[in-house]
């Protein structure tokens, strides 16, 4: 009986430890601003997958658009939706192969299949550079030129990411810690 008692006792005191221990823990939800939660949403939400919509939100930060630029730019949005979906498609059964290759670790068919996506990949970067230009041409003169320089920005961070050998998780190769 009292084996039983003191085990009980045992056990109480390690649940209520853990319990403890989990609540002086900060959720990540609460240790972070509302723009890291949204940027982490989207991170996670599109992570390794074509991201027009993000590219569309940075080309338009700053710019207020009138009821007819907003008319003329979800006409542009729609006549290149279903021209990227299409290519989506097309390049489903690809992307889910190099995930499988990707978690065998399998680097030469993970190079060979981004080779054979290249007509898909410049067919993609053809329809973004085309809305991008349709885009710009349904908006006033004074936000072309806002429109202009979000693209500059824009242009500029992508360079700047590629130079410093920045990786698609965000972190750069150097500052990632080995596993082991």
């Amino acid at each position: 009986m009292i084996n039983i008692r003191s085990t009980l006792a045992a056990a109480a005191l390690v649940f209520g430890g853990a319990v403890v221990a989990a609540a002086q823990q900060p959720t990540p939800a609460l240790a972070r601003s509302a723009h890291q939660q949204r940027a982490g949403r989207a991170a996670r939400n599109h992570r390794g997958q074509f991201r027009p919509a993000a590219i569309r939100h940075q080309l338009f930060k700053g710019i207020t658009l009138s009821d007819a630029e907003k008319a003329n730019v979800k006409n542009v949005q729609a006549k290149y939706a279903s021209q990227m979906k299409a290519v989506r498609e097309q390049l489903k059964p690809q992307i889910q192969a190099a995930r499988d290759a990707r978690q065998r670790g399998d680097t030469a068919a993970l190079e060979a299949m981004r080779q054979k996506s290249g007509a898909e990949r410049e067919q993609i970067k053809t329809l973004l550079e085309s809305e991008k230009n349709d885009l710009r041409a349904a908006l006033t003169p004074a936000n072309q030129v806002k429109f202009d320089a979000n693209v500059k920005q824009f242009e500029q961070r992508v360079a700047k990411r590629a130079t410093r050998g920045w990786t698609k998780g965000g972190r750069a190769p150097a500052a990632q810690k080995p596993r082991g």
